[in-house]
C-alpha cells in the first residue's frame, strides 16, 4: 500500500547538522558535486521543497520514519510491473507503476529525488525505470540515503503522506532497454562486438554458483564481469568519487564512452547501477538488459543466444574487490 492513515506526526530533528558538531561523512559527497542526477543530504536540506522523494527501502521502515514529503516506492512494483520479455517479444506494462506515480502526486516533468537506506542497487533500479518510462524531469540520487541524512540530524517524520491526484502518463523510452535480441546482435560464438556488462559476482559469471531455475550457468559470450559492489563506498555508504569510478569503468575494464554498451545481472537490479555510472560518467548510449540472465540462461546457442562458462573464463574487473 502507497500510504496509511491514523499515525500522528512526529518530527524528530530540525536543520542538518544540529545533531552533530561535524556533518557524517557523506552529507557532501564528490559525486554529488560532479555528477548531474546526484544530489548529497547537504543540497536537499536547501531544495527539499523543489522535488517529490521516493523511498524504496522496505515498507516497514519506511512507516517507521522517513523524510517529509516522501512517498514509497514498492521494490515489487519495480521489479514485477515494469517490463517482461516473452516468446512474441518485450512487453512494458507500466500502469501500476504510473498509477503510484501519480498517487505521489508526480508528473513527468516533475523533479524527483530517490532515496535508500544508503546508495545502492533499488535507487539506481527506480531512477533507471522513470528513464524507461519517459520521465522528463530530472531523476537524482540521494548519495548516502536515509542513514546520512538522519545521521546528519535531516527533518524526519512518521506520518504516512495523503494520498494525490496527479495523472502520469508515461512515454517509454526503450532506448534505455536492451532486449535478448538487441544483446544477441552484439554477440557471437567467438564473443561480442560491443561492450557488455556482467554485473554479477565472479562465481555467477564463472557458474559456479547455479540458480535452481535456471538451464544455463555462465555469462553471456564476451562479456567482462565487474561486480556492482565495487562502485559504491561501504564504509560512507555512498558512491566512490568520480575520479574512483573513472579509474574503475574506463581506465580498468577498458570502456569507451563513446560505444554503446548493456549492462545485465541476474534480474537487470544489480546491473542498474552500471547503467547509472555510465550514463553520470557521460555515455550516450547505456543499456540495461531487463530480462538478464534469467532470461539469457533459459535460451541457447543454437538461436544465437550464446554463452560461456567454467572457472577463469572471461575477464574479471577487481580494482575495488
Amino acid at each position: 500500500m502507497l500510504v496509511s492513515a491514523g499515525a500522528a506526526l512526529t518530527v524528530t530533528a530540525g536543520c542538518l547538522g544540529v545533531l552533530d558538531d561535524e556533518p557524517p561523512d557523506a552529507y557532501s559527497t564528490p559525486a554529488a558535486a560532479e555528477f548531474d542526477s546526484v544530489v548529497d543530504s547537504q543540497w536537499l536540506e536547501n531544495n527539499l521543497d523543489d522535488v517529490t522523494l521516493l523511498d524504496v527501502r522496505e515498507e516497514e521502515v519506511f512507516r517507521e520514519e522517513r523524510i517529509p514529503g516522501a512517498y514509497h516506492f514498492p521494490n515489487s512494483e519495480m521489479l514485477h510491473s515494469h517490463a517482461e520479455e516473452t516468446d512474441d517479444g518485450f512487453e512494458a506494462s507500466p500502469d501500476v507503476i504510473a498509477w503510484t506515480l501519480g498517487r505521489a502526486g508526480i508528473e513527468t516533468g516533475d523533479d524527483v529525488v530517490v532515496y535508500g537506506a544508503e546508495a545502492n542497487l533499488w535507487e539506481t533500479y527506480a531512477i533507471y525505470t522513470l528513464n524507461a518510462l519517459g520521465h522528463e524531469g530530472r531523476v537524482s540520487l540521494l548519495d548516502g540515503g536515509f542513514s546520512v541524512w538522519d545521521e546528519g540530524g535531516g527533518e524526519t517524520v512518521t506520518e504516512s503522506p495523503e494520498p494525490q491526484d496527479a495523472t502520469y502518463e508515461p512515454d517509454l523510452d526503450l532506448n534505455v532497454v536492451a532486449t535478448r535480441d538487441f544483446v544477441a546482435e552484439h554477440v557471437d560464438e567467438d564473443g561480442s562486438a560491443g561492450q557488455i556488462l556482467d554485473m554479477r559476482s565472479p562465481d555467477e559469471y564463472w557458474g559456479i554458483d547455479e540458480y535452481d531455475d535456471i538451464e544455463r550457468s555462465g555469462h553471456i559470450t564476451g562479456a567482462i564481469n565487474l561486480n556492482f559492489v565495487q562502485s559504491i563506498d561501504d564504509e560512507a555508504g555512498r558512491l566512490r568519487t568520480p575520479e574512483e569510478l573513472e579509474t574503475l569503468w574506463i581506465e580498468d575494464a577498458g570502456l569507451s564512452p563513446d560505444e554503446p554498451t548493456i549492462a545485465y545481472c541476474l534480474t537487470a537490479i544489480r546491473a542498474s547501477v552500471g547503467w547509472f555510472i555510465l550514463d553520470q560518467l557521460g555515455w550516450d548510449d547505456i543499456r540495461n538488459y531487463e530480462g538478464s540472465w534469467a532470461d539469457w540462461g533459459n535460451l541457447s546457442d543454437d538461436d544465437g543466444y550464446y554463452y560461456t562458462t567454467g572457472e577463469d573464463t572471461g575477464t574479471i574487473v577487481d580494482t575495488f574487490a
